[in-house]
């Protein structure tokens, strides 16, 4: 089901609204940004349509996983992320990571096919197929806000509480959003062309999930294997996740920069791929 928000005026391209350079053209988003706003939230009552407790199972679905993994990883092989942490400390940490981690896959596995799944907008002449993308990352954020939110009570109960450090959440958060979005542009793009593009997602996704420490610490990583932990942004990103909220202390700024480094070059890439691929969308799909 779609939004009934009216579709947006068809624009005119020309060489001062269809920038050349890479980035020019993200400012659809912001223009678009009431009709992203509509379709997230359309998003969001279509995800939870009939089910008897509705939104809840944003927060509901992740807990039940926290508890299946936290009793595979840490009672039945005993995996700690600190030797003398117990159930509540892994569990904290774990939950930390696989709320990053859930809204990266969400984020990035949507965005692969959003652009054949809505074939019929894609077509429209006056619509921005940026949209597209835009609204699913912006969906997986708010619901990564929301299960911040359950991650902050739990470490105000079960952990140290929270610091000054958790106001810094929003900005890594920011850079998260545009790691996925440059990512989410790329793979949208490139499943329009081949079909079995969102099958190898899914695939390194499941892959990506294991070797990210989110279910162990970054410390066990063997050594020989340490380069692969080192040009893994995701596991930069749990891990300044987990000093901001957990460990109350400011993240390494390599890591920080790894991230951010990353973050721009996958919207630099990603959006360069799409912007000069959007007009033959509505032929192929």
């Amino acid at each position: 089901m779609l939004p009934a928000s009216p579709q947006p005026t068809a624009r005119r391209i020309t060489p001062d609204t269809d920038p050349g350079h890479a980035t020019g053209g993200l400012g659809d988003l912001w223009r678009q940004r009431r009709l992203v706003l509509a379709f997230v939230v359309n998003d969001l009552k279509h995800r939870y349509t009939g089910s008897s407790i509705g939104f809840f199972w944003t927060v509901i679905t992740p807990l039940l996983e926290l508890t299946t993994y936290t009793f595979v990883f840490h009672v039945v092989l005993g995996i700690r992320f600190h030797p003398a942490g117990g159930w509540s400390h892994y569990a904290t940490f774990l939950f930390c990571g696989m709320v990053t981690w859930f809204s990266v896959q969400d984020g990035l596995s949507r965005a692969t096919t959003c652009i054949s799944d809505h074939a019929h907008l894609i077509q429209k002449v006056n619509f921005e197929a940026i949209t597209l993308p835009g609204y699913v990352v912006a969906s997986a954020v708010f619901n990564q806000v929301i299960r911040l939110g359950v991650l902050s009570a739990a470490a105000v109960v079960l952990g140290n509480g929270l610091s000054w450090h958790f106001l810094l959440v929003p900005f890594i958060l920011a850079i998260q959003t545009t790691f996925v979005l440059g990512a989410g542009l790329l793979l949208a793009t490139l499943n329009v062309y081949f079909k079995d593009t969102v099958h190898w997602v899914k695939a390194g996704l499941l892959l990506w999930m294991f070797v990210t420490p989110i279910f162990y610490p970054a410390a066990a990583y063997p050594d020989q294997l340490k380069l692969m932990l080192q040009l893994n942004p995701l596991a930069h990103l749990v891990g300044v996740y987990h000093e901001l909220i957990l460990n109350h202390r400011l993240p390494h700024a390599h890591s920080v920069m790894v991230v951010a480094v990353m973050a721009f070059f996958a919207l630099l890439v990603g959006y360069s791929v799409f912007h000069h691929h959007r007009d033959r969308f509505s032929d192929l799909v």
